[in-house]
This record gives C-alpha cells, structure tokens and sequence, in this order.
C-alpha cells in the first residue's frame, strides 16, 4: 500500500482565509526568530593567539615554534601517527605595517563662480607614519598590524609515517590547517 503526501491533500480542506493566517502566523514567527538571533550570544570565534611569557616580543621563531607545538599535538592525535617531530620552514622574517596618514593638495582654477576641479588642476598626495608622543616625551610610529611570514614547507616526522594511509591523513591535516598545498608536507617515519 503506498502513501502518497503532497500540499494538497494537506492543505485541501482548509479555506483560503485559514491558509493566509498560517502563513502570515509563520512569517510573524520567523520575524520574531531572527530578531531573537541577535540577543543570544555568538559562539567563540577561534582566533589564532600566539602565548608568550609576558614581555616576549613575537618573533618569526617564537610563532614557527607555536605552530610547531600546535600541528605536533593535532597530528599525534590522529591514528596511527605515534610520536610526531615536527619542522616547519619559512620564506621570510615578519613585515611591519604601520598607519599612514594620507595629505592630499589639490590646487584648483577659480573660474569665478567657485571652485572647480579640473583636469588641470595640481594635486599632491603625501602619505605620513603615524606619530604618538608617549608619556616620557619619546615618539612612536603606530603599528596597524604585524604580517606573519609564509610557510615554505612542513617536515613530520612520525612513527606512522611509513604507512601510506596514515601519511595521507596526516598530510590533508597539516596542508589544512596551515592552508598550504600538500606538495609543501612531507611526512616519513
């Protein structure tokens, strides 16, 4: 015996006026949902935070060593890997970006009737660091941001490494996280 389910044979013996307030019952509802949304909080936002002793300035070698520490335990958890070494190398040292403030001069023809910009007219634009005066008097550029450098491949080094099956997992894990291609892992026993 099949049982065929459609709208109609759902929905067939409510009036038009009965349809309409559902809908308009579930269209409030779903309002009412979504502003709801706003009130609960977000789940945390994983950020990468880079623990340091306090004072530590961050380094190319302090951050290559985290991430060392990090992929180490994430890759040992996976079966089959056993104890797990490993290195990561990197193209660069980290690149500072610091604010900038934008001058610009524009020189204008008066044509009389105001100001007008023209094809003709000079412009110049500066950009300046931004300076802080500290405290004690001494001046400071604003740093807008620090730039890690890219990561030019990873060794592992497991007792898993030789099995193929494990190598594979362990080399999606590590291209993955790190968002680098597989050609940049390299994974042994």
């Amino acid at each position: 015996m099949k049982m065929k389910l459609d709208l109609k044979s759902i929905f067939g013996g409510i009036s038009a006026e009965k349809k309409k307030n559902i809908i308009l019952v579930l269209g409030i509802a779903g309002i009412f949902l979504i502003f709801i949304s706003n009130f609960i909080p977000p789940g945390k936002e994983e950020t990468e935070e880079v623990n340091l002793p306090p004072g530590e300035p961050l380094t190319v070698d302090n951050y290559r060593k985290q991430l060392e520490e990090e992929l180490a335990g994430i890759v040992s958890s996976i079966d089959g890997a056993g104890s797990v070494k490993i290195l990561i190398t990197m193209d660069s040292t980290t690149e500072d970006v610091f604010a900038l403030e934008k001058n610009i001069d524009q020189k204008s023809q008066n044509t009389g009737g105001g100001e007008s910009f023209d094809s003709e007219s000079e412009y110049k634009e500066e950009n300046e660091y931004v300076i802080i005066k500290n405290k004690d008097g001494s001046e400071q550029t604003v740093l807008r941001k620090q730039v890690m450098p890219t990561i030019r491949g990873v060794l592992v080094v497991c007792d898993g490494g030789g099995n193929s099956v494990t190598r594979e997992k362990i080399t999606k894990a590590v291209a993955s996280v790190l968002n680098i291609s597989s050609g940049k892992v390299y994974v042994t026993n």
